[in-house]
């Protein structure tokens, strides 16, 4: 059997073009390159209350954000003292060995396992994700996952845990 490859490689070629044109032109097309995520900050000379320094948005529950935002850890602190609910993105075993007190553990990369925990939080309710720091960016992951699934008040805390633990913030561990 004498197979010619010019005239497949020819299909090939011309149907790929098509597919490539078609999802360019099409307004539902999937991108060629992910843009990369830009993670904006709250801004503290203008979100933040001079009475409680947390972010304006925290202070109604009608206020929601247009995304999840970064805050430092001044912010992170401040919402702390304030009730809000610290989500730790990290696996288990490292929540298990220490996180910032009173934070749940939801391992991003075990998300569907841990969702159910999510069920008893109001989706006015404010969050704030972390993990391990700047090279880390599970919360930033987790922060826009819970944002889409309609939570309003999505904090991604960039210092993460190690910057906390830095500063000798409240911690705890489950060992």
């Amino acid at each position: 059997m004498n197979i010619k490859l010019i005239p497949i490689f020819y299909i090939v070629f011309a149907s790929s073009l098509v597919g490539l044109i078609i999802n360019f032109i099409s307004p539902n097309g999937i991108p060629l390159i992910k843009a990369e995520r830009v993670l904006n900050f709250v801004d503290d000379s203008l979100a933040v209350t001079d009475e409680a320094n947390i972010p304006k948005e925290t202070n109604t529950q009608n206020n929601a954000l247009d995304e999840a935002k970064a805050i430092t850890l001044k912010q992170a602190y401040s919402l702390f003292n304030k009730d809000a609910i610290f989500i730790d993105a990290r696996d288990y075993v490292e929540y298990e060995i220490g996180h910032i007190k009173g934070a749940i553990t939801l391992p991003y990369e075990e998300f569907e396992k841990y969702k159910s925990i999510l069920q008893s939080i109001s989706k006015d309710t404010p969050l704030v994700t972390y993990c391990d720091g700047a090279d880390c960016d599970l919360s930033i992951l987790l922060g826009d996952k819970l944002f889409e699934m309609g939570y309003k008040q999505v904090y991604i805390f960039f210092g993460g845990w190690i910057d906390w633990q830095e500063n000798n913030y409240p911690i705890e561990s489950l060992e």
